[in-house]
C-alpha cells in the first residue's frame, strides 16, 4: 500500500496549501500505480526503431522502409506497421510496430523479410539501428491522418524512483490529449528493459493541430510536472508518414 501525502482540504478550496504542480503530481502518483500494474498484463507487443542513414541515401532508404512497412503490415499477428521520416532531418527515420503478442513480434524479427531488409539497409547506416521492444502503457484505438498529418515520437526518461509518478502524468496527458481537435493517435508505451523509459507516439491531422495541443493547458501542466522527475532531456521528434 502506497501512502500519498495528505491534502489539506477545506470547504470551497480543495487544494489549499498545495501548488497546482503538487496536486497534479499527487493525482498522478495514485493513477500511476494502477496504470503501471495493468500495463504489465497487456499482451500487445510493440517495437520502436530509430534509424539514421547517410543523407545522400535518403530517397533510397525511404523506399526501402516504405516497402518493408507494407510487407510487415501483412505479416501474421501485425496490427499496425508505421514507417516515418523525420521533419527537418530527412536522413532520420523511425518504425513503429504493433503486434498481437511478443511471439508474433519476435517471429517477424527473425523472418526472411526482416533479415533481407536489414541486409539491404546496412550499407547506408550511419550507426546501428536502435530497436527497442515496448509494452502497452496507455493506448487507445486511433484513426488515420490526412495528407497533411504529422507525427511526434517522444522518448521520456525519468529517474527510477519517479517512475510511478511519471506513469500517472503520462496517462493523464494521454486521456486529455485524445480529446484535442485533430488528434488521431496518442499512445504511451513503456520500454521493457527499462521501465523508467517511455515512448509517446502522437498523430495529428495537421501541424496546426499539433501546435495548438502543444500550448494547451494540460500539455503545459504535464511538462511542468515532469521536468523535476526527468533523467534526461525531453526528446521530441516530428515526422511525416512514408
Amino acid at each position: 500500500m502506497v501512502n500519498v501525502f495528505p491534502l489539506r482540504i477545506q470547504k470551497g478550496d480543495y487544494t489549499m496549501g498545495l501548488s497546482p504542480r503538487l496536486v497534479i503530481t499527487a493525482i498522478a502518483l495514485i493513477l500511476g500505480f494502477s496504470q503501471f500494474s495493468s500495463a504489465q498484463d497487456d499482451g500487445t507487443a510493440y517495437m520502436v526503431t530509430y534509424i539514421e542513414v547517410a543523407p545522400s541515401s535518403t530517397e533510397e532508404v525511404a523506399q526501402l522502409l516504405t516497402n518493408y512497412a507494407q510487407e510487415g503490415a501483412s505479416a501474421e499477428g501485425n496490427m499496425h506497421f508505421q514507417a516515418l521520416q523525420r521533419i527537418g532531418r530527412t536522413s532520420h527515420f523511425a518504425l513503429i510496430e504493433t503486434w498481437s503478442d511478443e511471439a508474433a513480434r519476435d517471429a517477424h524479427g527473425n523472418s526472411t523479410i526482416a533479415i533481407n531488409f536489414n541486409e539491404s539497409l546496412e550499407p547506408f547506416l550511419y550507426s546501428p539501428t536502435d530497436a527497442r521492444p515496448h509494452g502497452d502503457l496507455a493506448t487507445a484505438a486511433g484513426s488515420n491522418t490526412g495528407p497533411n498529418g504529422i507525427f511526434a515520437v517522444t522518448h521520456v526518461d525519468v529517474t527510477p524512483n519517479n517512475t510511478e509518478i511519471a506513469v500517472g502524468l503520462l496517462n493523464t496527458l494521454a486521456t486529455a490529449s485524445r480529446g484535442d481537435d485533430g488528434n488521431a493517435r496518442f499512445d504511451v508505451l513503456v520500454q521493457l528493459n527499462r521501465r523508467n523509459h517511455m515512448t509517446v507516439v502522437e498523430a495529428w491531422q495537421s501541424p496546426e493541430d499539433q501546435e495548438i495541443h502543444y500550448g494547451a493547458e494540460h500539455t503545459r501542466a504535464f511538462r511542468t510536472s515532469l521536468f523535476p522527475l526527468s533523467g534526461a532531456l525531453y526528446d521530441e521528434r516530428f515526422y511525416r508518414s512514408l
